[in-house]
């Protein structure tokens, strides 16, 4: 299924090329790692045998084995079968050919579900020795992706840094008394030039013939001495003071002390150029103060510099460790090289153009700033049209089916149906209006609401689409609430349903426990606390900080199931908060979360209850409305609306209050029939595909063969206050959004009917 790092504890035999398989004193050192004692004492550089037993399941195949850098000379033994060698071990210094080569090798399959993995490894040349990099096992396929994107990792720092110094070389042909280019085109150049053999995969070694190792590791202090030099030019360039002189005489001294180490032998060589990489890490820290000053001095683009020095500093330290090989640490310099590289461009431009980039940044800001306001708007106007068009359908026909003969279940299911699409239409309102997110001003409507009731209510939603073999949705109180609390039920029941509905989402089997406890504080106020339970997959602990932010989903990874807008939890939150309350959340990953929300409420009194709450087993409140309008106001009615739902669900509003319609499904056709039948009220669509609605009030509105006109109210989905005004001012008379309601289409009518049909926008 992938990769597999050979980390850990690897037996180890000193001075041992023929190890006994059932010897009783056994050592063990950890791979990757300098070579050590189960102890953690260090060998000196000799020889050794490393072996493993890796354990695989029956029939297993196709196996391969990527090594790491190993000093200084190796072989690799399958079953104590040689398999793949590089360079020649050997007892002694003259015995031995190193050589680093990194290679994919085919591993013979196992018979036993055992392979025998032995490591035959001579170090005499260098004085850190044993395996530097892990030993990693895999599928082909798999190790030569993991060995490409390594390789490619170093190709794109090495191309990057190859290409800053060209580009800052040309700059310097330009501008040859501005002295940076050529000495930042030169600690490129270097960087790049010494990745070849330092870095992750070490390139050059894979192509260079063994027996030259001393003179590439000779030739490695001598460019890290250069680039070093280069870099103290580059940096006294830019802050040349007299001030300064002695930390740049010192960088000085430090870079030249390896070149007296030449002529050493290679271990001693070795040993000295670890010594040297400490006090060249000591030189760099006392290049900061000038570098710190002109930060202090607000010199140009100094902050850049100071970033990408101390950013250098740190992965310098970091090879240094990995130099003396203490954990494996992986080579991170040439990263360094490139925040360095990358960093100091940005420097030198920000000291050429900084006057001409403030211009660009605040046209681009501005740009930016007009442009998301436009996205918003046309996403919030899309979005609106596009949900709440079928949302009208949904709910104009659950009004209409309320009205019919029902069974106890039926109306059970309804109203279930009922409560889903009203919350449903509630998060829709809360994800269209961002701005309101945002400015976190959130409209509370305080009503009596039956605690129990509400909680049920959610709770069976859930329950009809859950297998209950597989899990089980439980609501238990700890104490008995009061009958009803003043809250907002909405807000509440989108509260309750967000929080069931992420972890239904996230436990498959199990449990989700709802308990509810509520803490009196005085008469008539308490506090109520709600905890929802779940055995659910649980949270990361790294990934709590980013719970409750908006658009962001802690198990995005997951599947599709887990699909979402990221906003549940950041609403959640801010509602409870407009409640007065908090949210709180304890999680284990792997075995379940709880979130845990309070707030305070008062005691709804006997007479509110009565006035809200029709009966136990209706969740939505009594609305009224007359089905004998149309005796009071005989009017003729004009709906036009290119959706046939929403034709029909108006025209059977309309029928329950008496009134028979006329029906438009496009702009022009409204035209003909306003002009033909002269209707005293037209119910008026925005968005229709020949002509949109504000095109037909103004043609209506500007037509001399119109005797009388008629009262046009604006029927959208759209329901941003910026769309109410477009319409209004268009020369429409009033504004409706959909979902349409009964109530609120009899209180239209009414409204016009008593103003006897005068438009107001003639």
């Amino acid at each position: 299924m992938g990769n597999v790092p050979l980390n850990g504890e690897w037996r180890i035999d000193w001075q041992n090329w023929d190890p006994q398989k059932d010897s009783t004193s056994q050592e063990y050192t950890i791979v990757p790692g300098h070579w050590t004692n189960s102890n953690s004492k260090k060998y000196p550089t000799g020889y050794a045998t490393l072996s493993l037993i890796i354990l695989v399941s029956e029939n297993t195949k196709g196996l391969y084995l990527q090594n790491g850098i190993t000093r200084n000379a190796f072989e690799i033994l399958i079953q104590n079968n040689l398999v793949y060698q590089s360079g020649s071990i050997g007892k002694s210094y003259t015995s031995e050919i190193p050589n680093l080569n990194i290679q994919t090798i085919a591993i013979p399959d196992s018979k036993n579900q055992e392979i025998q993995l032995s490591l035959k490894i001579s170090c005499f040349h260098y004085h850190v020795c044993g395996v530097a990099t892990p030993y990693t096992l895999g599928t082909h396929s798999e190790i030569n992706k993991l060995y490409l994107e390594t390789v490619s990792r170093d190709i794109i720092v090495f191309a990057s840094l190859f290409t800053l110094a060209f580009f800052h070389f040309v700059l310097y042909l330009f501008w040859r008394d501005e002295k940076t280019h050529i000495y930042f085109a030169v600690v490129c150049f270097l960087a790049a030039i010494r990745l070849l053999s330092i870095g992750e995969t070490r390139i050059i070694y894979n192509y260079l013939p063994p027996g030259i190792y001393e003179t590439i590791v000779r030739l490695n202090g001598v460019s890290f001495v250069l680039l070093y030099l280069s870099f103290v030019l580059y940096v006294k360039e830019i802050y040349n003071s007299p001030k300064y002189r002695f930390i740049y005489r010192t960088n000085f001294i430090i870079a030249l002390i390896l070149f007296f180490a030449l002529p050493l032998d290679i271990i001693l060589y070795s040993k000295f150029l670890a010594i040297h990489l400490i006090l060249s890490l000591v030189g760099l820290l006392g290049l900061l103060y000038p570098i710190i000053h002109g930060v202090i001095l607000k010199k140009p683009g100094s902050k850049f510099f100071l970033f990408s020095v101390v950013a250098t500093i740190t992965l310098f330290s970091l090879d240094i460790l990995t130099e003396f090989a203490k954990r494996g640490i992986p080579y991170l310099a040439q990263y360094g090289f490139l925040v360095f590289g990358l960093s100091q461009a940005l420097f030198i431009a920000e000291r050429m153009i900084e006057n001409f980039r403030n211009k660009e940044r605040l046209k681009q800001e501005k740009e930016n700033a007009e442009a998301k306001v436009n996205f918003k708007t046309s996403f919030l106007s899309t979005m609106s049209h596009e949900i709440r068009t079928p949302m009208n359908g949904i709910l104009g026909m659950t009004q209409m089916l309320q009205q019919t003969e029902l069974s106890d279940e039926q109306k059970e299911y309804l109203n279930l149906i009922q409560f889903s699409g009203d919350n449903l239409l509630l998060l829709v309102n809360d994800i269209l209006d961002l701005t309101k997110l945002e400015s976190g001003q959130f409209e509370l409507h305080l009503e009596p609401v039956s605690v129990r009731k509400l909680l049920h209510d959610c709770i069976n939603i859930f329950k009809t689409q859950l297998d209950k073999n597989k899990l089980n949705v439980e609501l238990e109180f700890i104490n008995e609430p009061p009958t009803f609390l003043i809250t907002d039920q909405r807000r509440f029941a989108q509260i309750l349903t967000n929080l069931l509905s992420n972890a239904v989402k996230f436990t498959e089997e199990g449990s989700i426990l709802i308990t509810v406890e509520s803490v009196p504080i005085y008469e008539r106020k308490i506090r109520l606390k709600v905890s929802v339970k779940d055995t659910g997959i649980g949270i990361p602990e790294e990934r709590m900080g980013n719970l409750f932010q908006p658009f962001s989903q802690v198990h995005s990874h997951l599947t599709e199931k887990t699909v979402g807008t990221g906003l549940g939890l950041a609403i959640t939150k801010k509602l409870i908060e407009e409640l007065g309350g908090s949210i709180s959340v304890n999680s284990v990953y792997g075995r379940g979360s709880n979130f845990t929300f309070h707030f305070e409420a008062e005691i709804s009194s006997e007479l509110n209850e009565r006035n809200t709450i029709t009966s136990q087993n209706e969740l939505i409140k009594k609305t009224n409305w007359d089905s004998k309008l149309a005796e009071k106001y005989p009017l003729k009615i004009l709906i036009a609306d290119d959706d046939p739902i929403n034709q029909k669900v108006t025209s059977l509003f309309l029928k329950k209050l008496g009134y028979t319609a006329l029906q438009a499904e496009n702009g022009e056709k409204t035209l003909d029939m306003v002009r033909t039948y002269l209707p005293d009220l037209v119910f008026l669509d925005i968005q229709m595909p020949d002509m949109d609605g504000i095109t037909v009030t103004r043609c209506v509105r500007k037509s001399e063969t119109i005797p009388k006109q008629p009262v046009i109210i604006a029927l959208t989905a759209n329901v941003l206050e910026e769309e109410k005004q477009r319409c209004l001012s268009g020369g429409m008379d009033d504004f409706m959004t959909k979902p349409l309601l009964l109530h609120d289409l009899d209180f239209m009518i009414r409204k016009w009917a008593k103003k006897d049909l005068t438009p107001s926008n003639l």
